[in-house]
């Protein structure tokens, strides 16, 4: 009897398979960009649908759809033509993060796909930097940060002040806690350009979370004269107030929170935020006092 090496698992159902014709459900949406997939329907039990990935740079990693199969008795793809309810696009990400199979030449002769789906010359991305550094952001948004490092430290390798790159690369090596990583890249892009504020910020994150406070605060101090985007001097300001909270240093939490009012527009989330932090100051909740 075929043995089924694969458990997969969507939609509350699973699904056991490897199939005569070697379709491996093992591959991330990240790793497949501008390929043919497929991955079980999310309409119909027992039905696959075949699909090309491409990259919208103000959308993301989509999932083109392009028609439908099964599997026969033997395991042996049966194509099944174009089902009209099955979803025509989908944004892959945190909602739609499964595994899926990579459809080599002889499942896409069998399916009779094209080498590109009609039309995808409008969005097909030519320059292979530029398709790395797209897919590792995308991957960042969607905090897939370990994929995301293995597009963006290829990018950097190529290019090291690609447009982007360093910045993308510094909210990635956050995102996995490698402050020590974000510190080394961020000096060394400071070298470069000293005049981006994002920089700054996302090194002052790290010194902050690696416990080096003062150098935290002379760097965030540092981004709020280089920046005059108000929104972005009340996130830093809150969040060096909400610091100094939890520390209960009420003089430095009076220091930061100053920049929030000096900045933030009345009733806005941060204003709302710090008048919360006053209120708790004496009677602080359970959780908070864990932080301490």
């Amino acid at each position: 009897m075929f043995k089924w090496s694969l458990i997969f698992w969507i939609s509350g159902f699973s699904l056991f398979g490897q199939t005569e014709t070697n379709l491996i459900f093992d591959v991330h949406y990240g790793d497949a960009v501008q390929e043919w997939v497929a991955f079980p329907s999310l309409k119909k039990q027992g039905q696959f649908v075949a699909g090309y990935l491409y990259v919208l740079p103000q959308e993301g990693i989509v999932f083109h759809y392009h028609s439908s199969f099964h599997l026969g008795t033997s395991n042996e793809i049966v194509p099944d033509g174009i089902d009209t309810q099955e979803l025509n696009r989908i944004r892959l990400g945190r909602a739609y993060n499964f595994k899926m199979a990579r459809l080599l030449e002889e499942h896409r002769q069998k399916l009779q796909l094209p080498l590109q789906p009609q039309g995808f010359s409008y969005h097909y991305i030519v320059d292979e930097i530029q398709r790395r550094y797209l897919t590792g952001k995308i991957l960042n948004s969607d905090r897939e940060f370990d994929r995301a490092q293995v597009f963006l430290e290829k990018v950097y390798e190529k290019n090291p002040h690609y447009s982007g790159v360093e910045l993308e690369l510094a909210y990635c090596y956050n995102g996995i806690r490698r402050y020590d990583l974000t510190i080394t890249l961020l000096t060394k892009a400071l070298e470069n350009d000293a005049s981006q504020p994002l920089f700054y910020k996302e090194l002052a994150f790290a010194f902050l979370n690696s416990g080096m406070v003062t150098m935290a605060e002379k760097t965030y101090q540092q981004c709020l004269e280089k920046t005059q985007d108000k929104g972005l001097k009340s996130e830093i300001g809150s969040s060096m107030a909400y610091y100094f909270y939890l520390q209960k240093k009420e003089e430095k939490f009076k220091e930061w929170r100053q920049v929030v009012d000096q900045n933030a527009d009345t009733g806005s989330q941060y204003q709302l935020f710090m008048q919360q932090l006053e209120r708790n100051w004496n009677n602080r909740p359970s959780h908070e006092l864990k932080k301490m």
